[in-house]
């Protein structure tokens, strides 16, 4: 029951991207195809979030942009979220070293906590391009 009032009040409130992002989240939207032919919704990626208190948190939608060669400094994640690269590329250096490059119409996820190696740069435009990427996640309200 709670979940169907946050999905009425988010959509009450957030842009089209932000319900897409939501039925991509949890997977409100999915209809088996025998129930619509107008419309289909995949989930792409899930994640099991918790238990969480109600009034403590925010989902939060941002589009990060990104220049051509840019980079994006070590940080550390509060909570984690899922990624979804609208356009360009995107190559994030793993706390393990390792990097992965993402590209368009990719999506991944970023967990709590330090994701990327100290005292690095933690990801990288590798294009010449600006690229963009949609960010979707839980924030605590301060």
């Amino acid at each position: 029951m709670k979940t169907i009032k946050l999905v009425i009040w988010l959509r009450d409130r957030l842009q089209l991207v932000s319900m897409f992002v939501l039925g991509l989240c949890f997977g409100v939207l999915s209809l088996n195809a025998q129930e619509s032919s107008q419309f289909r919704s995949d989930i792409i990626a899930e994640y099991p979030l918790g238990h969480l208190d109600a009034g403590k948190y925010v989902l939060r939608a941002s589009i990060t942009t990104i220049a051509p060669a840019g980079k994006i400094p070590y940080h550390v994640h509060e909570l984690g979220g899922l990624r979804y690269m609208l356009e360009g590329a995107l190559t994030i250096v793993w706390k393990d070293g390792q990097a992965q490059t993402y590209a368009q119409g990719s999506t991944y996820y970023e967990g709590p906590g330090e994701n990327h190696p100290s005292g690095l740069i933690a990801a990288s435009n590798p294009t010449d391009k600006t690229s963009r990427l949609l960010i979707v996640e839980l924030k605590p309200v301060n």
